[in-house]
């Protein structure tokens, strides 16, 4: 446990972001323990803020950010480096992404790139104001390039659709998300199918007239309900939006556990106008399988990853996880070889984040010493090899507590980019979501120039609940249909 003291709490957040860089999963706490690793106390005053780390009472590391503290726009970096500083100083470790902390550190290039600033000026603001690596410069720079190529085109007026499925064959070790065992729940599936059909009907109503980008479904794991439910779902989205079915817009489904992918739920996805399933090992190890609660083998991955070649799809993601539990460099390498093989046409690789509400958060003390291993050196065998199989890096995000201060990046072939994954990330359009624990996110803006910040996101959240979604569904799309009427 780490102790954080201050007397104002203006920076709390990026402090915390921070700690969490530096010591991830571990807690931070501004009350009294005697048991606490290190004390981190900022004091703020009228030149600045100084940072002060005590151990055991004594003085061990002390930075100094110089400015007006309460000109948040200008000081917050300042504040941000003195504690990188600090912490770099403590542990003898530097950061690949310097002081960035948040969930998109490409938005800098981004921004920068549409109002005219040339690689060489982006490449020294990186350098410079946010000490980040070489490397991840020129990632941000790769990535935030190839999102302006992709974007074109692209309206404000236009949306996606996301479709949860809240149920799973078992619950993964790292996850966090809202998810039921299918075997516990098989009672419930037809009557959520309905009310999921119902919602989905209603954001077609509410978006009338308006182009859909992109539709992801997405859990959960969505190949958990089995064929004739499959069948059932994938119609009723077809009558209300026959242009999926026909295959003119981008149509993802997360299959993703290859124990719960079968021949005959693959073909109703071809059937319904499918066009991109996501198949995710994580690993290709069967012990790190079996210690993360994948009830599957890396034979499964292979053997379903086989059926959805041999039903046609032509645009398949794997998702890999760097950092998992008693893995190495060594050993995604030898991952990283067996997806070669496979030659999916998208590579997603993430950082292993502990999450607050995922079982690996609570059981920290007996996986802690075994995670986040070589999480750079993996994530640069992981770039190599996605190039190596002609893809590109064109979508990237951080969640909090990942390991390194990392990232997750998602690797194309030219043409088989998920938009929804760009857009679902750079909040530039409307986000329509269905289903339990989903977010719609309505973008609020003063002009439809889509390289200008929005005035605000909203967020319209549906009950996590399984229970509470079915039983609470008229009080949930009275308050989503109320919101966007005011639009």
């Amino acid at each position: 446990m780490i102790r954080l003291l201050e007397n104002s709490h203006e920076y709390n957040n990026d402090l915390r972001a921070m700690l969490m860089a530096f010591y991830p999963g571990e807690d931070i706490s501004e009350k009294e323990d005697a048991d606490a690793r290190f004390t981190l106390v900022c004091d703020y005053d009228d030149t600045g803020a100084t940072l002060h780390i005590l151990e055991d009472g004594m003085l061990t590391g002390t930075e100094r950010a110089i400015g007006d503290y309460k000109d948040r726009q200008n000081f917050r970096n300042a504040i941000k480096l003195a504690i990188y500083h600090l912490l770099s100083a403590k542990t003898g470790r530097v950061l690949p992404w310097g002081d960035l902390t948040g969930m998109r550190p490409t938005k800098i290039a981004m921004k920068a790139l549409q109002e005219g600033e040339t690689p060489d000026d982006i490449r020294r603001m990186y350098r410079e104001v946010y000490e980040v690596s070489g490397a991840k410069t020129e990632l941000a720079l790769d990535v935030a390039q190839h999102e302006i190529r992709l974007l074109t085109g692209l309206a404000a007026d236009d949306y996606c659709l996301y479709i949860g499925i809240p149920f799973c064959p078992s619950r993964c070790l790292y996850c966090s998300f809202t998810s039921y065992p299918i075997e516990l729940y098989r009672g419930e599936v037809d009557t959520y199918l309905e009310r999921l059909t119902e919602e989905i009907r209603m954001i077609r109503d509410l978006t009338r007239g308006r182009r859909l980008a992109a539709c992801y479904i997405g859990g959960g794991t969505p190949s958990s309900i089995d064929e004739t439910q499959t069948k059932r779902l994938l119609s009723g989205i077809a009558e209300i939006y026959p242009e999926l079915a026909e295959g003119r817009i981008e149509y993802t489904v997360e299959a993703g556990r290859p124990d719960s992918i079968t021949a005959g739920k693959l073909a109703v996805y071809r059937a319904y106008g499918v066009n991109r399933i996501s198949i995710n090992p994580q690993t290709m190890h069967d012990e790190t399988l079996a210690r993360i609660g994948r009830a599957h083998s890396v034979q499964d991955v292979k053997d379903a990853f086989a059926m959805a070649r041999a039903e046609g799809f032509t645009n398949i993601n794997m998702d890999l996880i760097a950092g998992l539990p008693g893995e190495d460099a060594s050993m995604m390498k030898k991952t990283l070889a067996q997806v070669e093989d496979l030659a999916p046409e998208s590579l997603t690789i993430h950082s292993l984040a502990v999450k607050r509400a995922a079982r690996l958060r609570e059981e920290f003390d007996a996986y802690g010493d075994t995670i986040h291993r070589d999480m750079e050196e993996m994530l640069d065998l992981a770039d190599a090899s996605a190039r190596g199989m002609g893809m590109e890096p064109y979508y990237m995000y951080r969640q909090k507590n990942m390991g390194g201060n990392l990232e997750n990046i998602g690797y194309a072939k030219p043409g088989t980019e998920s938009m929804y994954n760009i857009l679902i990330m750079e909040e530039m359009i409307d986000i329509m979501a269905a289903g339990a624990g989903a977010v719609t996110k309505p973008v609020r803006r003063t002009s439809d120039n889509l390289s200008e910040r929005p005035q605000r996101v909203d967020r319209i959240e549906n009950c996590k609940s399984l229970r509470d979604y079915l039983d609470r569904f008229p009080e949930m799309m009275d308050r989503k249909e109320k919101a966007f009427r005011r639009i």
